[in-house]
């Protein structure tokens, strides 16, 4: 009788569960197909991709100025600045 009772609340506990996390999951589809959870979406990609850029153009701006000063060491003479091979 004891394990009746025991499995039968495991099943149920893991139906209550399931169950939820389903309705969860669900409730974030059904938003994510409105109008609002379009925008939301593209304007958080729109801010990621803008984070991503403004990275980039610094990363190539860092870059570009460590090559120029490894050209203007070595055409105007001086010993050529050390590099970090972080690339």
């Amino acid at each position: 009788m004891f394990k009746r009772l025991f499995f039968a609340s495991v099943g149920l506990g893991a139906g209550v569960l399931i169950g939820s996390w389903a309705v969860r999951k669900l409730d974030r589809a059904q938003h994510a197909a409105t109008p609002a959870g379009v925008s939301e979406a593209a304007a958080r990609r729109a801010s990621d991709l803008g984070t991503r850029w403004r990275d980039a153009v610094a990363v190539g701006r860092e870059a570009a100025a460590q090559k120029e000063a490894e050209l203007r060491a070595v055409y105007r003479g001086g010993p050529a600045p050390e590099r970090s091979d972080d690339t």
